[in-house]
């Protein structure tokens, strides 16, 4: 789907009402340095294939949701991760954590590796949580499940062992937004 021309920044984005572009493009590092953190076209291109695909479902299964990081420029992620790689700095990738108490960041993290098109799912820091999704290319496989906690790299995941960590483990004892 083409964005096509000039987006207003404070419209929501086509197929995706409930997040607009300046939502995806925001950041608080950018605005304190100083940095361009506007989407290339391609980017921008992802961008809406990102909230159409990922986001607008999140939604409508979880209620709102706080995309805390979306696009970040080349320049921008170097100062946020020290990388100029990041599937965030192509518009495919998002930080984002439920709102409603009644959602969390593991359930959400569950139910994205099996509804979404994402190639990478990463529940971090699951004590004070937020979750990385990253969109799918076409024809891609299941997606990658990572949990990180604390400061430690993310070690992957299958979908039966978060399940079991969300019903038995650490992960259910957690409140609902707390977590987050």
């Amino acid at each position: 789907m083409s964005l096509g021309g000039p987006l207003p920044q404070h419209q929501p984005l086509p197929g995706a009402p409930h997040f607009t572009l300046d939502e995806l493009i925001r950041s608080d590092t950018a605005q304190t340095y100083g940095l361009d953190n506007s989407p290339s076209p391609a980017a921008l291109e992802r961008l809406g294939e990102l909230a159409r695909l990922v986001l607008e479902p999140l939604r409508g299964r979880f209620g709102p949701i706080k995309v805390t990081s979306g696009y970040r420029s080349p320049e921008l992620n170097w100062y946020v991760s020290l990388d100029r790689t990041s599937r965030h700095c192509r518009g495919e990738a998002t930080d984002l954590r439920p709102l409603a108490p009644e959602a969390t960041c593991p359930h959400l993290a569950l139910w994205a590796a099996s509804h979404l098109p994402c190639n990478q799912i990463i529940l971090y820091n699951y004590f004070r949580s937020w979750v990385h999704l990253d969109l799918a290319q076409p024809g891609a496989l299941s997606p990658r499940l990572y949990v990180s906690q604390g400061l430690r790299s993310p070690a992957r995941v299958s979908a039966e062992d978060l399940a079991r960590l969300v019903a038995d483990g650490t992960l259910a004892r957690n409140q609902p937004n707390e977590t987050c």
